[in-house]
């Protein structure tokens, strides 16, 4: 069981780090089109996803199994 929950963990690691790729590019996207206020937004998401990232254990990700 314990090795279901740590490759649900890498798949969500995978998928926090999707999103923050995709935020980045929408962040581009709207400075490119004039809205700073919305840009801030989309930046205190990106830090809500850093922190879930950072409370991952990366460490167990790169073990083998």
């Amino acid at each position: 069981m314990r090795r279901g929950v740590r490759m649900s963990d890498a798949h969500r690691l995978r998928r926090l780090f999707g999103a923050v790729a995709h935020l980045c590019q929408a962040e581009v996207d709207l400075i490119a089109a004039g809205y700073p206020e919305l840009v801030a937004k989309l930046e205190e998401i990106g830090a809500v996803i850093d922190l879930e990232i950072a409370y991952l254990d990366t460490d167990d990700l790169s073990r083998p199994r």
